[in-house]
């Protein structure tokens, strides 16, 4: 198969996503091998905050060789439960070349027929701009916790709506291999990559990820059958837990090599 870029998701990071370390953080991730880069918002914020541009944040990146493959994470809804309007960042990631914002649905009680109707007027909000939200299903949720809903969730929104698979989640929410097939793959933003220690499914927390490859989850099944379903997309490894505070230049070398294993054996 022809090479598919891997990025990192700078949450994964000690530091990470400091604004004020962002040309330090773009050396370490270019120097591990990846692709490409995940900033989050708070670290774009901060970045303007300082008066410099997102053009200028542009020209760091690409002068590593490197792209922006997502933004994390805008909020679908404000905190009194009306649609939100992040304009600024989606803006922001047209101006970074990001193709796709990672955005979260924060009331996974909500009928099926309102996350809907809320999701179509999200993405119409920002669709002159280009930039797709990417609907992020949660696993630990009660539903709005797997692919296939996260699907009827957008499937009869706005085509530019998509959706990011995020391989913790899938398999938190119950890692359903049936599932992957009965939705289309060019749908899929991007891959969140990552893998989970040896504990109880029921429990599990963010906090149990690990590196591609060194976990239980079937990583291989999980991608191939995305890939035959027709995502064609990047990947973005995000690990949290006990690597945020180890040395972010092994902690990057090691999720590269980790992932790079994981996508060449697909």
């Amino acid at each position: 198969m022809a090479q598919r870029r891997i990025g990192l998701n700078l949450v994964t990071l000690r530091n990470g996503r400091d604004a004020d370390l962002v040309t330090e953080t773009l050396d370490r991730v270019r120097r591990a091998g990846f692709h490409a880069v995940g900033p989050w918002a708070e670290t774009l914020q901060g970045w303007r905050e300082s008066g410099r541009s997102m053009a200028d944040l542009a020209r760091e990146i690409e002068g590593r060789g490197l792209k922006a493959d997502e933004i994390c994470a805008a909020g679908v809804l404000e905190p009194d439960g009306a649609v939100a309007r992040p304009r600024e960042l989606f803006e922001w990631a047209a101006e970074l070349g990001v193709p796709a914002v990672i955005s979260i649905y924060g009331q996974p009680s909500n009928p099926l027929d309102k996350v809907r109707d809320d999701w179509a007027e999200f993405v119409r909000g920002v669709e002159d701009i280009g930039v797709s939200p990417a609907f992020e299903f949660i696993g630990p949720w009660p539903q709005y916790n797997s692919p296939l809903q996260a699907w009827e969730v957008i499937r009869t929104g706005p085509a530019l709506g998509k959706m990011v698979f995020d391989t913790f989640h899938f398999w938190r929410g119950g890692c359903d291999l049936t599932e992957i097939g009965r939705f289309p793959g060019e749908r899929v933003a991007l891959v969140h990559l990552n893998d989970v220690k040896d504990v109880p499914r029921e429990t599990a927390r963010d906090t149990d990820r690990t590196y591609p490859g060194e976990g239980v989850i079937p990583l291989g099944e999980t991608l191939s059958g995305l890939i035959e379903s027709g995502f064609a997309g990047p990947f973005s490894v995000e690990i949290f837990g006990e690597v945020q505070g180890q040395d972010p230049d092994e902690v990057a070398a090691r999720a590269f090599e980790a992932a790079d294993r994981v996508v060449r054996a697909l």
